[in-house]
């Protein structure tokens, strides 16, 4: 259970390793007259094969087979086994087995043998047992015969690969007259510490009938009473899990009697079986152009497939390399009262311990250091005190990263005058704590909006909030850091080399001459390797400057939640006036959002930037206000403030539609801008297409038809609701202020091409492009172009990878630079003819002429965005009103990307952008402790981005055809980042779906769904009451 109990070890508990693999008694399989014996080694996979391969002999084993599925994943259930799932919830009583919840409703046995020989035990009876000198040998699972109905369920923040909120399983003898025989068995996981028997329930139901109502009234009021759900901090809330297991023996219920129930209710009763994705991808490319529009796979994609591809922490060891792991605290809003590090000095590995007291004369404990960028100082090791809980106080070096991790967890942190954290937008208002910017200026104020709301004919009030995203990219912050001679080179997983190479020669009190930062590529990023990561690499120059050894880090995930900033939340207060046809006159708003402990990296004005979307309204009254807080600092994540904004927008018109009883699509198309206006910050839409776009997507996504069908299926069914809604979008793509150097150097030897850029490849595709413009450009095979890793040597003084323009960036510094070389190779090529490249360079070379050009790209243009990208997307969803899951039915998105460099790249961005986008909004959940501010969903067991099975069911994308960009570079628009600010398009289709679920109940008034809108705030919000539960 290492991964989920991540901070014991086996060795913490066992002074003996035996290899199950030599033991043939715990593989044994015996199919008897009456039950399924299995060995205890037998695995979950080979579990599911035996109970399908034995299916004809117990009519539960189909269902035991299909719950099982739901633990884990493939490769977890290949090695895991049956008993080891066991004795994770025997020693953790937090663990939710699912394999004992619905073995025990099965009413499987185990064997438990010891030196004094074995017995037999029920379920209930092994979790008393003290299994010290006892091993679990065998379980038997009785056959189940035609007249047992047998059910069980699971319920997970995401479809797959998560623990359960609740699991339940029933199993009860009915006979043909639908009366029960016997005692039925009701167990439920996720109530209370163990998986719980509701044995006063069952009792109810013995001897019933199941078509009389007053059974189920009778049996859901005894279940009531009998469950009552613990409060673990990072659980479900307690009314969700108590409607949630009401709602699971609902719909065991109805299936029980599935063939006598109303229609309208069957399906609470069938299980849905989710089909296999598929999806369409339609784009064009120029062949003229080729290799620039032309469709390929990144060049690096075989070898990251393969996993050759080498990122940071796959670089080989060096000789007397330390590890390193950060020591964080533990509370926030606390002064720190000391670090004790004496128990931890004869651990295994031990090596050192790093603290501010040990920076160097002249350094300083700051990794936010760039002149001319405006970044407030932070610390990279807390001193006197702890701003948030999982702030950075020391640095552990060890021999191995697995000691240095341990050790780093073992250093006990002091704390005094402990104060409660700040840890919300709704915290910070109440407490008043707020940063000084953004301020008055920052006021977006257009015309007299006040007046406008007053003059009209309906005006509205409303509040919507979203929450936090961990960025999730599957490479942790990393640093290899190599003291030299001439000072440090630094291989870092960073989105900034010049930040990176300030920072560390901050720290150390050296020149940033001194300092050499190389990156070859990331293993994702989406903002947080901008100005987080360097922190990471500072404190390893300062581990490699006390020791003068190799210093590397590759950070634990538990670490990086809990220590790296995340995305903005945002919170919007907002006073709406409008006609009564929906056109909006003005809005009056107040927007907040939670900085963290520090206000570098704040998005905020780029959410008032963009919080007008793709609706024209003539007046706004926008105050931007930053709350402190005692949590992380917050960064860049993934169309920063962008997202946040355009999601508040979408939801004050969906508020004005739904307020004035209009259809929201009529609404947004009637408010929607046309060519020539001037948004809110004086930029003018000389090339907007977005009605044209929205009208296509009607259209070919079949919306008005789809929704009228969605109306008939609504009305037929009760507890699953369908719900469809259509986004557009505004994203203005800013170049300014942005520098970058490329160097193309050509060999004359053979006329291969070697490039490096000031961008870096994050899985964008950059390096590809780069290649194809330059392959296009001097006119040579794509296989002739190698990209060199970035350094802050070519690229001194460079920007960010971020924005999603970047890869534009760079491929004008190519292009440029291409350009610059044919003009020298020219005069040589006319005087020859008409020579091979080859033959072009090296009579070149021997003329003396340059055979590399350096080029620097830094662009202001006249106004904030050089550009818009405009894109509309239509989503549907299917709700299971019961139990809130949701299952993301179809997406229609039509982006316009200009005339893209490389559609298949383009196309896997927005699809990315997007799934992205669906964790955002329906999975990833963030919970704090109220009393420390410790994140207590810091790993994969709690938080949970989307996975395989939450991804559009039938996912569509097409790049618009013919549609060049007159102000873009080659054409072409960014698609890194504007298609995620569509994917709140899936919250709205749930929205619906709610609405029709609530209209069942005559609860119509409108309201405001935030996000993340989990399966938990789905239930709740669909205001599911027993009472309501009729067949």
């Amino acid at each position: 259970g290492k991964g989920v109990y991540k901070t014991s070890s086996p060795s913490d508990y066992f002074d003996i390793f035996i290899d199950l693999k030599g033991i043939s008694e715990l593989y044994e399989i015996q199919v008897l007259a009456a039950a399924l014996k299995v060995g205890a080694a037998v695995t979950l996979s080979n579990l599911i094969d035996l109970l399908l391969a034995n299916k004809s002999k117990s009519t539960n084993f189909e269902d035991l087979a299909d719950h099982i599925l739901k633990v884990a994943n493939v490769a977890i259930r290949n090695v895991g086994s049956w008993a080891g799932n066991l004795m994770l919830t025997h020693e953790h009583s937090d663990f939710p087995s699912d394999v004992f919840t619905v073995m025990a409703a099965a009413g499987a046995t185990v064997s438990i043998a010891n030196a004094s020989g074995s017995s037999s035990f029920s379920l209930w009876d092994f979790l008393d047992l003290e299994m010290s000198y006892s091993v679990i040998v065998s379980m038997t699972i009785p056959f189940a015969g035609p007249g047992n109905i047998f059910r069980s369920f699971k319920i997970m923040p995401r479809a797959q690969n998560a623990h359960a909120y609740v699991n339940a399983a029933f199993s009860m003898e009915v006979d043909p007259s639908y009366t029960v025989r016997g005692t039925p068995v009701l167990v439920f996981g996720g109530i209370d510490q163990y998986a719980v028997s509701a044995v006063n329930t069952a009792a109810s139901l013995q001897d019933k009938g199941l078509l009389d109502p007053n059974t189920l009234k009778g049996a859901l009021a005894a279940l009531q009473q009998e469950l009552v759900p613990d409060t673990p901090p990072a659980a479900a809330s307690v009314q969700y899990r108590k409607s949630l297991a009401l709602s699971l023996f609902y719909k065991y219920y109805l299936a029980c009697i599935v063939d006598d129930i109303s229609p309208r209710v069957k399906s609470a009763a069938v299980p849905y079986k989710r089909p296999i994705s598929q999806g369409v991808q339609t784009y064009s490319s120029l062949p003229s152009n080729y290799p620039v529009t032309q469709p390929m796979p990144k060049l690096s994609s075989a070898l990251q497939a393969s996993g050759e591809a080498q990122f940071t922490t796959d670089i080989p060891p060096y000789p007397q390399e330390l590890a390193a792991a950060f020591v964080i605290t533990t509370q926030g809003n606390a002064r720190i009262s000391s670090i004790n590090v004496d128990l931890i000095k004869g651990m295994p590995g031990y090596v050192n311990v790093v603290t501010a007291a040990d920076i160097p004369p002249g350094g300083q404990n700051n990794f936010m250091t760039l002149p001319g960028n405006g970044f407030f100082p932070e610390p990279i090791f807390a001193t006197d005190f702890s701003d948030y809980a999982g702030q950075a106080a020391a640095l552990v070096l060890a021999d191995t990263q697995e000691y240095a991790n341990a050790i780093a967890r073992a250093v006990v942190v002091g704390y005094e005058d402990v104060r409660k954290p700040i840890l919300t937008i709704q915290d910070a208002i109440a407490a008043q704590s707020f940063y000084p910017f953004p301020g008055p200026q920052q006021v977006l104020s257009v015309g007299d909006a006040p007046a406008a709301i007053a003059a009209s004919a309906h005006i509205f009030e409303g509040e919507i909030s979203c929450g936090t995203q961990y960025h999730f990219h599957m490479e942790t912050h990393t640093t290899v850091c190599l003291p030299e001679d001439q000072g440090y080179t630094v291989y870092s997983s960073t989105q900034w080399t010049d930040l990176t190479q300030s920072a560390v020669a901050t720290v150390l009190g050296i020149p940033v001459s001194s300092v050499d930062v190389r990156v070859k590529r990331l293993g994702g990023a989406y903002g947080a390797k901008i100005t987080r990561g360097h922190q990471a690499a500072a404190a390893c120059a300062l581990g490699a400057c006390l020791t003068r050894r190799p210093v590397r880090m590759h950070m634990d995930i538990d670490t990086n939640m809990q220590m790296v900033g995340k995305r903005f939340p945002f919170y919007a207060q907002f006073k709406v006036g409008c006609t009564s046809d929906g056109l909006i006159n003005g809005i009056k708003m107040t927007l907040y959002n939670d900085s963290g402990c520090s206000n570098n990296d704040n998005s905020i004005m780029l959410a008032v930037q963009s919080l007008d979307n793709a609706y024209n309204v003539p007046n706004w009254l926008v105050t931007p206000i930053s709350c402190k807080t005692n949590t992380c600092s917050n960064t860049f994540c993934r169309s920063p403030g962008t997202l946040p904004g355009i999601f508040i927008m979408e939801s004050l018109v969906d508020y004005v539609a739904k307020s004035l009883g209009l259809d929201v699509e009529q609404v947004k198309r009637a408010n929607l801008y046309q060519l020539g206006q001037t948004t809110p910050i004086g930029i003018p839409l000389n090339y907007c297409n977005i009605r044209g776009l929205w009208d296509q997507l009607n259209t070919s996504a079949g919306v008005e038809r789809r929704k009228a069908d969605i109306l008939v299926y609504n009305q037929a069914n009760r507890w699953r609701k369908r719900g469809l809604s259509v986004v557009p979008l505004k994203f203005g793509l800013d170049w300014n202020n942005s520098p970058f150097t490329v160097l193309v150097s050509v060999y004359a030897t053979d006329g291969t091409v070697a490039i490096t850029h000031g961008g870096v490849e994050v899985g964008q595709g950059i390096d590809t492009k780069v290649a194809q413009v330059a392959a296009r450009t001097l006119g040579v095979p794509l296989d002739m172009i190698v990209i060199k890793p970035s350094n802050s040597l070519t690229n001194p003084n460079g920007a960010s990878t971020g924005g999603s323009t970047t890869s534009e960036l760079a491929c004008l510094g190519v292009l440029n630079a291409c350009n610059e070389l044919k003009s020298r190779l020219t005069p040589v090529q006319q005087a020859m003819g008409n020579p091979s490249w080859v033959e072009l360079v090296q009579k070149c070379y021997a003329a003396g002429v340059d055979l590399s050009s350096k080029q620097h790209t830094y662009l202001i243009t006249d106004y904030q965005f050089a550009y818009y990208a405009y894109g509309v997307t239509c989503t549907e969803t299917e709700v299971d009103v019961l139990t809130g899951e949701t299952q993301v039915l179809r997406v229609d998105i039509l982006y316009d990307c200009g005339e893209s460099i490389n559609p298949e790249i383009d196309v896997g961005q927005v699809e990315g952008a997007f799934v992205m986008g669906l964790g955002y909004w329906m999975t990833e959940r963030v919970v704090y402790d109220p009393s420390s501010g410790q994140l207590l969903t810091h790993n994969t067991w709690e938080y949970k981005p989307p996975s395989s099975q939450d991804i559009p069911i039938d996912f569509r994308v097409e790049l618009l055809k013919n549609a060049p960009n007159p102000l873009g570079i080659l054409r072409s628009k960014a698609c890194g980042e504007p298609p995620q600010c569509m994917s709140c398009s899936v919250l709205f289709a749930i929205k619906r779906a709610i609405e029709s679920a609530r209209a069942e109940i005559q609860q119509q008034q409108v309201f405001g769904l935030s996000g993340p809108a989990t399966v938990e705030a789905i239930q709740q919000t669909c205001m599911v009451d027993p009472s309501q539960f009729i067949f």
